[in-house]
């Protein structure tokens, strides 16, 4: 039977991107890719997490990550395809209305949240601490296309690193929020030898 998925043209450890180009796998477009994948997994997981706790009430920012994960597609295709050799492939680009949804939800979140003026040590639940989680895969993949963007400098991202940069801003003030005051702040006293 002829697999859906597995094609064997991986096997010898290279692959073909979206430009045509067949570049081994350790290469900074795959390496994009993956962790566009991992921040895309976590997403839905989050998501997923966010439903089952609150089936009511939160539809806000279940709402949101459904969009997110759509317009993950976005930067897939413009990091699988650098060069822009395809653009018949590509269903959309990121852009100013997508930059700007993400700064509406994170000014909904900031009204909503009152930083301490501590610095937050720990989330305070485990829905909180998975979205820092998912913040941190989102800082691995902007700096996986930093290094995308050193390695092809014609690949335009003049929407992409203020949208990723934000993100991650974003998805942090959701932890908070999702922790309704309960914020952890360090304590330094803690690190004091006992007696």
């Amino acid at each position: 039977m002829r697999s859906q998925v597995t094609t064997k043209q991986g096997d010898g450890g290279e692959t073909r991107t979206l430009g045509g180009e067949k570049v081994p796998k350790s290469h900074p477009i795959v390496e994009c890719t993956g962790a566009l994948d991992e921040a895309r997994a976590y997403t839905a997981l989050v998501r997923h997490h966010l439903l089952e706790r609150f089936p009511e009430g939160q539809e806000g920012p279940a709402q949101f990550l459904l969009w997110l994960l759509h317009v993950y597609f976005l930067i897939g295709t413009a990091c699988n395809d650098p060069r822009r050799k395809h653009p018949e492939y590509r269903r959309g680009e990121l852009g100013e209305p997508q930059i700007r949804r993400l700064e509406a939800e994170q000014e909904r979140l900031e009204s909503r949240v009152t930083l301490p003026r501590q610095f937050i040590v720990t989330a305070s639940n485990p829905l909180s601490a998975e979205v820092d989680v998912l913040a941190t895969h989102v800082r691995r993949l902007e700096r996986s296309i930093v290094r995308l963007k050193e390695s092809v400098p014609e690949f335009d991202t003049t929407a992409l690193f203020p949208f990723i940069n934000r993100l991650s801003d974003t998805l942090y003030l959701l932890a908070r929020d999702l922790e309704h005051g309960t914020h952890h702040t360090v304590d330094y006293s803690l690190l004091e030898p006992k007696d």
